[in-house]
């Protein structure tokens, strides 16, 4: 079988003033059909660029891209945006919804580029969103859903086409770790049910969810790894019940007398499992400390992307947006008894890339200054987490 996407050579240089940066030099790959890919890669390495020139959204400077047979290299404009919207679903980090639509209506938008009819479109769309666990939320507006919900209903829409392939630009990012997991099983089962999956991502255990991880560096291939073992799905309270076990902390199963096996075929890469719910109140003052550090900066940047957005609304109206949407985020609180290890350390990494990568704006209105201070409360919380006797 000819494989799905083939690129040959692939460069993608840009002129900077008087530099050339090649943010591509010379990529060779071949993505077959049914397959489950993860791109990382530190910041400048080409992730970004890799998966703009996949997704047809970017053309190379030198190179050959073959889709299903199709030459895109050599294709224009209107026909690169033909075989985006036949071909390839969307998944984007910020979720890219129409904010004043229905989920409903978010879903159909590809079909209506598409032309298909409204009757068509409506039982497309209803398929969509019943197939991500929405089919109660179909007319509501992305205000009046969680992150995790967003996320589903962008799925949804990516999938209404039956595309060739399902592009997923780090689609846990702006999620809390209980919706990040939901998310990851929703594209876990879309592979299962023979979907092309590539997904961009700076987190280790998001890339263990694919069975093949293509590194970048420079704008190189550095390494391109296929999983030799197979993976095993094992759900965090039963992993929790394991390590309290095998850590002599009694779990109601050892209670009761029955024996807790822990499979130590499993290939865990490097990841550290969180421990149960954490007992000092210390931890307690801490994290509402940090939870309000949070509330306020989510909701300072609520209210600016508001107004961005809308800039006649002021006053309750806008208080009321930004309310709601902050109720989608109270989920989060909960990662305290969870897993709150993972979540602070996930919470440092996204929150160092947002600095390393701030705007000259994002420096003048406080923005930096807000998430530097955040940071430091979050460091100091998982420093002191780190230091509880059942932490691992």
């Amino acid at each position: 079988m000819k494989p799905l996407i083939s690129l040959k050579g692939i460069k993608r240089h840009y002129q900077v003033g008087d530099e050339k940066v090649k943010a591509l030099d010379g990529v060779d790959l071949i993505i077959n059909h049914n397959e489950y890919i993860s791109i990382m890669g530190p910041s400048g390495s080409g992730k970004s660029t890799l998966m703009n020139m996949i997704g047809c959204l970017d053309t190379p400077t030198e190179g050959v891209y073959e889709f299903e047979g199709e030459l895109v290299h050599e294709m224009d404009d209107n026909q690169l945006a033909s075989i985006r919207n036949r071909k390839i679903g969307f998944v984007f980090q910020t979720f890219n919804l129409l904010p004043k639509a229905t989920a409903l209506r978010n879903v159909e938008v590809p079909l209506i580029y598409a032309n298909i009819s409204r009757s068509e479109r409506l039982e497309k769309a209803e398929k969509a969103l019943n197939a991500v666990g929405l089919n109660d939320r179909m007319h509501h507006k992305p205000n009046e859903l969680s992150g995790g919900q967003r996320q589903r209903v962008a799925i949804a829409r990516a999938l209404v086409n039956d595309p060739s392939i399902l592009l997923a630009d780090e689609p846990t990012g702006n999620l809390d770790s209980k919706s990040g997991v939901e998310i990851m099983k929703i594209l876990d089962n879309l592979h299962n049910e023979g979907n092309t999956i590539i997904l961009v991502t700076h987190e280790e255990y998001i890339a263990d969810h694919a069975d093949r991880t293509i590194n970048l560096f420079d704008g190189k291939i550095k390494d391109d790894l296929k999983t030799t073992s197979s993976k095993v799905r094992i759900s965090e309270e039963s992993i929790k019940t394991a390590l309290r076990t095998l850590t002599g902390k009694p779990t109601n199963d050892s209670q009761s007398g029955k024996k807790v096996v822990f499979e130590t075929s499993v290939e865990v890469k490097d990841q550290k499992i969180a421990p149960g719910p954490v007992e000092p109140s210390k931890e307690i003052r801490e994290w509402s400390k940090l939870k309000k550090t949070f509330y306020d900066i989510n909701k300072r940047s609520i209210r600016e992307s508001w107004i961005e957005y809308d800039p006649k609304l002021s006053g309750k109206e806008l208080e009321k947006q930004v309310q709601t949407e902050l109720k989608a985020n109270t989920s989060i609180v909960s990662m305290l008894e969870n897993n709150p290890v993972q979540y602070l350390q996930d919470e440092v990494k996204r929150y160092e890339d947002w600095i390393r990568t701030a705007t000259k704006d994002d420096i003048e209105n406080g923005m930096v200054k807000d998430w530097t201070g955040y940071l430091k409360d979050v460091n100091d919380l998982l420093n002191t987490l780190k230091s509880v006797k059942a932490s691992l």
